[in-house]
């Protein structure tokens, strides 16, 4: 059930320049799930929520990333422990379902902010878990370090070269399916690198699981403007119906 609350930021850590990493006490955390995501008030002078996906949950915090890119997120990433936040949440109908248990792996794939949604599932897969995280330079990864103690196996790739395997995403994720039998992959991030994973999904036979972001002004599915096309032509909400959709439906 969604729920608004007025939470307390606990602790704010800056990983790299612009993004902040914020931990907020938050009693609807219990009913938090892997993919869902908080759509917060940012500041009086500002009408609209921003949605923000949720990094990770205990029993009474959350953990979120943000990133500069407007006025709404540099609102957030200005905040400072004892800081309180008009929270709507847990949101998205449709979270990562989790894997079968077992011993077949799953595959993690995050573009840049994308990787902070994987995170939880990460934790929470009860499977072996790789991951393959991309971002256009050293300078801009984050969470490495989390990924790394949960995961079996981490990857990094940067466009530039600067760190990691120089190249995409999909580069590292084809070689490792190569070599390992997926029971299914999941991916979050920018379109193009998602429109990649989808189609290498569909190309190796695996089911492949994307969380879209989009804008939207209520989080509740009433706006209408966060819609997605799927290939048979409808319009479906990535509030209200997602934000985790089978890649073989999207319209890519």
């Amino acid at each position: 059930m969604n729920k608004m609350e007025l939470c307390e930021v606990l602790s704010v850590s800056h990983p790299r320049e612009g993004v902040a990493d914020i931990t907020i006490s938050a009693k609807m955390a219990k009913s938090a799930q892997p993919g869902q995501f908080l759509h917060i008030k940012c500041g009086d002078d500002m009408l609209l929520r921003r949605p923000i996906s949720i990094c990770d949950a205990a029993d009474d915090t959350m953990r979120i990333v943000v990133e500069d890119v407007g006025a709404g997120s540099r609102w957030l990433v200005n905040r400072k422990p004892g800081d309180a936040l008009d929270v709507l949440g847990p949101l998205g109908k449709t979270p990562f379902k989790l894997p079968k248990p077992g011993d077949d792996p799953i595959l993690l794939i995050g573009g840049g902010l994308g990787a902070a949604p994987l995170l939880m599932l990460a934790k929470r897969a009860g499977v072996p878990v790789d991951v393959v995280l991309g971002f256009r330079s050293e300078k801009l990864i984050i969470l490495e370090k989390d990924f790394a103690d949960c995961c079996q196996l981490l990857y990094v790739c940067t466009d530039d070269g600067s760190y990691g395997h120089h190249g995409t995403v999909t580069q590292i994720a084809e070689r490792r399916i190569a070599r390992t039998g997926y029971q299914a992959i999941y991916a979050c991030g920018p379109i193009p690198m998602l429109r990649a994973v989808a189609e290498l999904g569909d190309r190796v036979h695996i089911p492949t699981f994307v969380s879209l972001e989009a804008r939207m002004c209520c989080g509740v599915g009433s706006c209408l403007g966060c819609a997605v096309k799927t290939k048979d032509d409808r319009y479906v909400h990535v509030c209200k119906e997602g934000p985790v959709f089978d890649a073989k439906e999207v319209a890519w």
